[in-house]
């Protein structure tokens, strides 16, 4: 919670893809804290995305939901007319979508599960890049934050698609970085560990005691620790951040 009368992301627009659920939510929730307009973007589930808009408000906030699925080019176009034509341009992007992958060993996956995993990270940060970024040039400043995860460094058996797909976004973040940087624009990556959100609920709990105790830290990951570097990525004390991956592993990076 930001302490009181401190409101860091006053006056910014932040979009948040993927809000209605996990990191995206938490995300939301707290440049909400930090005085934030926050579009909350969702796929499929209204109900939860208007619950997410709720605790929005609760902190103070003002926002929107929309419905877009970000990999449609004509969506996310209608998305930024409407943030525009209610708030203004979009200040922050926080590239966080998640898209289901095929699970299967790289050399037994189908082509067609490897390219759909890879067409829907790139599809969706390219459509965003494309709706946002004139208006942050417009600026001449502005944030691009993304979502990616530790397998894209350090893989997992039978998660090469996933792996695959977020290592060729973080590519398209690091070479944004230098393109942007000039315009005033910073991007940066968050790279999160094994999180505990309601998607990983399926995970045997073994499992996820096995990955608390591998950290030095011990603990297990939650979406709310990655939100706090999101938030801090959004705001005006990482203006000289740029083309950093800032991990959130616990420590497990650091293990063999």
């Amino acid at each position: 919670m930001e302490q009181k009368g401190l409101r860091p992301l006053s006056g910014k627009v932040i979009l948040v893809t993927g809000a209605s659920r996990g990191i995206g939510a938490a995300a939301a929730k707290r440049v909400a804290q930090g005085g934030a307009t926050v579009v909350v973007n969702y796929h499929q589930n209204r109900e939860r995305a208007l619950a997410v808009l709720q605790e929005v408000e609760k902190e103070g906030g003002k926002g929107m939901v929309f419905q877009a699925d970000v990999t449609q080019r004509k969506q996310v176009e209608e998305m930024a007319r409407a943030v525009r034509e209610k708030f203004s341009a979009v200040d922050v992007l926080v590239n966080n979508a998640y898209f289901p992958f095929e699970v299967n060993s790289l050399h037994e996956i189908s082509w067609e599960g490897l390219e759909k995993a890879t067409h829907h990270e790139l599809a969706a940060f390219y459509n965003c890049a494309r709706a946002f970024i004139p208006g942050m040039m417009e600026k001449k400043q502005g944030r691009i934050i993304v979502v990616s995860t530790r397998l894209a460094q350090q893989p997992l058996p039978r998660m090469g698609a996933y792996a695959a797909a977020k290592a060729a976004l973080e590519a398209m973040a690091n070479t944004m970085a230098i393109e942007l940087g000039p315009s005033g624009i910073t991007v940066n990556v968050v790279t999160p560990a094994f999180t505990l959100t309601d998607a990983s609920a399926i995970m045997p709990e073994e499992f996820k005691e096995r990955v608390r105790k591998s950290r030095p830290l011990q603990k297990h990951l939650y979406p709310e620790d990655v939100a706090g570097a999101i938030a801090f990525l959004a705001g005006d004390e990482s203006d000289m951040l740029t083309g950093s991956h800032i991990l959130i592993t616990g420590g497990s990076h650091l293990q063999l």
